[in-house]
């Protein structure tokens, strides 16, 4: 009988300790100099576990913040191998945000209905970095499908980020800080002098640095030897007295606007090459986006300008980059953008200009790009022409969307006094849109 009693207690013991070790590191396992570190920033932290990630120590905790009690989990990172604090990720609650970002997001769709705020807000701080960046997580649930969206502001409520689905168990760890090549950053200081850095993201295509200055956001874009390809700079609606009368001259002309409330977004780029353009994305009449390209003189461009990335420079994730690779083979990246929460890629890929669509978890959602009328295909053009449309009205400019469901064509008809778009998804119309 004590034989049994022993052996079922070490295995016990045995049990309990490979339980502990899934749980992740012990604290007796955190170097010293971390733990010091740690507990000399934070005294006051209650409910502390630890785990490791790559080369850093994660503190996981609760924490009373400027007598502002916190009921989510708040996380600081440590280098394992010199204790040095990187970020922090402080959980407070909405209500004790700056005014200045409430404002902000109150002033969004998101603050509406359909979507509903959290009550937590990340608050980020990195060392290296002197911007703490606000995270406000919303989501919603329509027709059964439901959405996240996380909305990245400074303190003074400019808008640097929107991701869509990212991951669930999202630590914003891709904030960690990143230090510029040396050339970049002396060209930075020259250009940008004290400018508030958001992000540096460095790939194998590239760096591209996100910044704030002058009260607006600027990615500025390096190719992997760290020399400078171009910088787009982000504007909105309000900003539309600053821009050049000739550029807003030549946008009125254009087919596709109907009004300065139809712009979405305004983009200005400055290239390496010496082009300076703007790039307007406007809702059309059938509520999808059209972008229209205007020289900083004036000129309604026929597309957009070469960025003088197709030696490399568009900083991708690895995993984007591995798609593109495997999907369009031979594909040469040429833009990386955040639109709406989504990452969108802009590639060239069999003399097509193409836009690869990606969630915040990297995961592809769909490919768009346009073709002439006459690249349609022969059964396209007969499924038209069966519905009693003559194909000879059929717009010039065709878009086409690949998604995992198959391809779709949306092509717009001049039916007589009135436009329409019909909607042809594998062979088949599924939609017919009315101007």
């Amino acid at each position: 009988m004590k034989h049994l009693l022993m052996s079922f207690l070490v295995g016990t013991m045995i049990l309990l300790s490979a339980c502990s070790d899934e749980d992740g590191p012990k604290t007796n396992e955190i170097p010293d100099r971390v733990l010091e570190a740690f507990n000399s920033q934070y005294p006051d932290a209650t409910n502390v576990s630890w785990e490791t990630r790559d080369e850093y120590a994660v503190a996981s905790f609760t924490i009373e913040v400027r007598s502002m009690t916190t009921e989510g989990r708040s996380m600081a990172w440590y280098r394992m191998s010199d204790a040095r604090w990187s970020m922090s990720d402080i959980d407070i609650h909405y209500n004790h945000l700056p005014q200045a970002v409430k404002t902000s997001f109150e002033a969004t769709e998101y603050a509406q209905a359909p979507w509903h705020r959290d009550d937590d807000v990340d608050v980020i701080t990195r060392a290296g970095y002197d911007e703490t960046l606000y995270v406000i997580e919303v989501e919603k649930n329509e027709n059964g499908i439901e959405t996240e969206v996380e909305l990245y502001y400074t303190a003074d409520g400019i808008l640097v980020n929107t991701i869509i689905e990212a991951d669930k168990e999202d630590d914003h760890s891709h904030l960690l800080p990143s230090e510029s090549p040396s050339g970049i950053t002396e060209w930075l200081n020259q250009h940008f002098p004290g400018a508030r850095i958001i992000e540096i993201d460095r790939e194998n295509g590239g760096t591209e640095v996100d910044l704030i200055y002058n009260g607006k956001k600027h990615e500025v874009v390096f190719s992997s030897s760290s020399q400078w390809i171009y910088t787009k700079t982000e504007y909105d609606r309000r900003d539309i007295g600053q821009i050049e009368q000739a550029v807003m001259a030549a946008l009125k002309t254009s087919e596709h606007y109907t009004s300065d409330n139809r712009i979405d977004d305004i983009d200005r780029y400055e290239t390496a090459t010496g082009e300076t353009f703007y790039c307007f994305e406007l809702e059309t009449r059938f509520d999808d986006d059209i972008e229209v390209y205007i020289s900083i003189d004036g000129e309604i461009l026929p597309g957009r300008p070469s960025l003088g990335t197709s030696g490399g420079g568009a900083a991708v994730n690895s995993d984007i980059e591995a798609f593109i690779a495997e999907r369009y083979p031979g594909a040469t990246i040429i833009e990386k953008d955040n639109d709406d929460g989504y990452i969108e890629v802009e590639i060239l890929h069999d003399g097509l200009e193409k836009e690869v669509v990606f969630n915040g978890r990297n995961e592809w959602i769909r490919t768009e790009w346009e073709i002439h009328r006459n690249q349609l295909p022969a059964e396209v053009i007969e499924v038209i022409e069966k519905a009693g449309y003559s194909s000879r009205h059929i717009d010039d400019d065709i878009d086409v969307i690949e998604t995992d469901a198959g391809l779709k064509y949306e092509v717009e008809i001049e039916d007589g006094h009135t436009d329409i778009k019909l909607i042809i998804t594998n062979g088949t119309i599924t939609d017919i849109l009315r101007d």
